[in-house]
């Protein structure tokens, strides 16, 4: 049986970060709505945020699912919050690994509360 994806997201976690948290599998099925809920995030933001993306409790990912992170991150290079992808399960990490996008999970977090505190200090 196929799980779906569940988003939760928190708009003011903490010190203007918002919180995105995925759980389930993020695959070619689930690609659209994990979109939606990306974009709608990033486009309610400003550079004055943080959007960190939840990743411990996906239990697989694939490269639509990965395209559609790496979409949004290009999305917010220019203008929009910071995107941070935080706690990859292992899964994740396998597969940015793989794809050569193992940089973009440098900037993660063990835990939420010390997000704010390590990017003040230069992450």
């Amino acid at each position: 049986m196929h799980q779906q994806l569940e988003v939760s997201y928190l708009p003011e976690a903490v010190d203007n970060t918002a919180v995105l948290h995925l759980r389930g599998k993020a695959t070619y099925h689930e690609a659209p709505e994990l979109r939606s809920s990306l974009f709608e995030a990033i486009t309610t933001l400003d550079q004055n945020h943080r959007l960190v993306v939840e990743l411990a409790e996906v239990e697989q990912i694939d490269t639509a699912g990965m395209a559609v992170l790496v979409e949004g991150l290009l999305a917010t290079r220019e203008q929009g919050p910071n995107l941070f992808f935080c706690t990859p399960s292992e899964s994740v990490r396998k597969v940015f690994r793989l794809s050569g996008l193992e940089e973009a999970l440098q900037r993660c977090y063990g835990c939420l509360g010390d997000v704010p505190e390590r990017m003040a200090g230069g992450g």
